[in-house]
């Protein structure tokens, strides 16, 4: 009776980390939707998958360690779970993983401009010269223009004469 007991005490503990862990990856969702904006069809779908992988998770934890017997202590344990995550741990967390997310950006911001600068200093005589050409071909442009006109009106003035 009492490894019973004490069996059925760790298939509760473990419903409660059970429960912890689905509100972290919940979190990790929300911080993605914050991250990412979102429609609200993908919502939708993201919490429906959110909830099929959640069953899972609490399915095969009740077939691995309760002979895939549900007893309702489980359950309340899973959602006690849910309860201290989301009311003691839930800031915080959302708070850090933000905080590495902005540090993680920045630190990518500020290699890009590190790699950027000598290649825009490298790249400057070239971009230079290629305005230079553009205006050049530009003025061409014009001049071969108004030449076609001019080409042209001759033309026609030789074929009225005839």
């Amino acid at each position: 009776m009492n490894s019973l007991v004490s069996s059925q005490a760790i298939s509760f503990i473990i419903s409660i980390l059970n429960g912890l862990f689905l509100g972290l990856v919940y979190d990790l969702l929300r911080v993605l939707r914050r991250i990412i904006k979102h429609p609200k069809w993908l919502i939708n779908i993201e919490d429906m998958g959110f909830w099929i992988f959640g069953s899972i998770i609490i399915f095969l934890d009740i077939f691995k360690n309760n002979n895939g017997v549900l007893r309702y202590f489980l359950c309340i344990g899973v959602f006690l779970g849910l309860v201290i995550y989301f009311s003691l741990i839930s800031k915080m967390v959302i708070l850090v993983i933000m905080k590495v997310y902005n540090f993680l950006t920045n630190i990518i911001k500020f290699i890009f401009i590190i790699i950027s600068k000598p290649i825009k200093i490298i790249l400057s005589p070239f971009i230079y010269l290629i305005r230079k050409i553009y205006k050049l071909l530009k003025k061409t442009k014009k001049w071969l223009i108004i030449r076609y006109k001019k080409m042209i009106k001759n033309i026609k003035i030789i074929f009225k004469k005839k």
